[in-house]
């Protein structure tokens, strides 16, 4: 899933962008939802704070609130992911500098009144080409093309009672008609993953609190029970080295 959240007070400009994304997204497989923001609010920050999946941001400078410079620096202190693509849009070409694209990992800074749709569109292809020289577990499901980023992966479990797996991110819940061998084939060179239970694939890094008497894996408001008996100490190790090597 790419998310496109445009963060633009015109409507002239919102419509504009919108159109040049459904131009660029529909000659790819990927699903895709924009967002549109008018001003800076509370509810503009908790939304970036939870979102996952593959994000491309394009923020104009001048909105109310807060300008689209000073929003960015906001994700890149909260998000803490580089992958997040961000856009600049300003109709004040003057206050395009290339500090700025060092420091926020910017695409780019593009005018609003200079070739913006051509413009837009090479910004987008540069993201989907960095997308796509990530690690993504992607797999076609009812005629959908499903691509999930390891990052955002919590855990995958077999469901108890339906023949399928299901594949938990933060913010979303994802349905795979398939076995847990062939999604641990593809994940076992990966050191994220570990496979708690024979029906059961953690994300080692997502990990924030681990019980194993009850037994309990949390992962942020999310948990699991499936912990064999015999992984418990091997889990409670790789989850000791993850803390020290966020600590170093």
């Amino acid at each position: 899933m790419i998310n496109f959240i445009i963060y633009e007070d015109e409507e002239y400009f919102f419509e504009l962008y919108k159109k040049v994304i459904h131009k660029f997204m529909g000659k790819n497989d990927d699903l895709y939802k924009i967002y549109h923001f008018r001003e800076y609010s509370e509810k503009l920050l908790n939304f970036i704070k939870k979102l996952s999946g593959q994000n491309i941001y394009v923020l104009d400078i001048e909105v109310k609130g807060k300008s689209g410079l000073d929003l960015a620096r906001e994700i890149r202190t909260i998000r803490k992911r580089i992958d997040d693509q961000i856009i600049i849009a300003t109709a004040h070409q003057d206050l395009v500098e290339n500090a700025f694209h060092k420091k926020l990992l910017m695409v780019d800074f593009i005018s609003k009144f200079d070739s913006l749709e051509d413009r837009l569109l090479l910004c987008f292809r540069e993201s989907y080409e960095y997308f796509n020289e990530n690690k993504f577990l992607s797999y076609k499901q009812d005629s959908e093309i499903i691509r999930i980023p390891y990052d955002d992966i919590l855990f995958i479990e077999k469901d108890k009672y339906e023949e399928c797996l299901y594949i938990e991110t933060r913010d979303d819940r994802f349905k795979y008609k398939g076995n847990i061998a062939k999604i641990e084939k593809e994940l076992k060179d990966d050191k994220r993953f570990f496979k708690t239970h024979r029906s059961c694939i953690v994300n080692v890094f997502k990990i924030t609190k681990l019980n194993t008497s009850i037994p309990e894996i949390w992962f942020y408001e999310k948990s699991t029970n499936c912990l064999s008996r015999d992984k418990k100490k091997e889990l409670e190790n790789m989850c000791l080295v993850n803390i020290n090597l966020r600590r170093n």
